[in-house]
């Protein structure tokens, strides 16, 4: 497990299949990338995080992944609209909101033992390409832009 390196994909993917043990696990080997608020977009321009995708498609176990890591709760979205943040999305979500509010962190004990990943779909190679270009130049490109030219976007 040493030798495993938590990429952007990884933890994205784990998000998306709202895999929560596996994204106890990833973030468990490395939550340095928790924060990553360049993850999610719309059609407009507006980015954000794993929180913020969680609280807003109602995944109280993510939330409570997430907050166990880590997870900044004031992190907002941005980029080309209004920002909104997790306390804001989850405004009508009584069990998510008290997530968020809550000073201590949650408890989030994992079901399953699930592999760890291996090798990437061109999906992730794209998503782990975006965090190179934004890490390099400071920019931010939707990852279906970055797929390789023999793949579909």
């Amino acid at each position: 497990m040493s030798d495993f390196k938590v990429t952007r994909a990884h933890l994205k993917t784990a998000c998306d299949q709202k895999n929560w043990d596996l994204l106890d696990k990833l973030l468990e080997i490395d939550s340095s990338q928790i924060n990553d608020n360049s993850l999610y977009t719309d059609t407009w321009g507006a980015w954000w995080g794993m929180l913020l995708e969680s609280a807003g498609s109602d995944s109280i176990e993510g939330v409570k992944v997430l907050l166990k890591h880590g997870a900044r709760r004031d992190l907002a979205s941005w980029g080309d609209g209004i920002e909104i943040a997790p306390l804001e999305i989850a405004k009508d979500k009584p069990e998510i909101l008290a997530l968020l509010q809550n000073s201590e962190l949650p408890e989030y004990i994992r079901k399953t033992d699930p592999p760890l990943p291996q090798g990437e779909s061109p999906e992730e190679q794209a998503v782990n390409r975006q965090g190179e270009i934004r890490n390099k130049t400071g920019l931010v490109f939707q990852s279906t832009i970055l797929k390789p030219p023999d793949q579909p976007v």
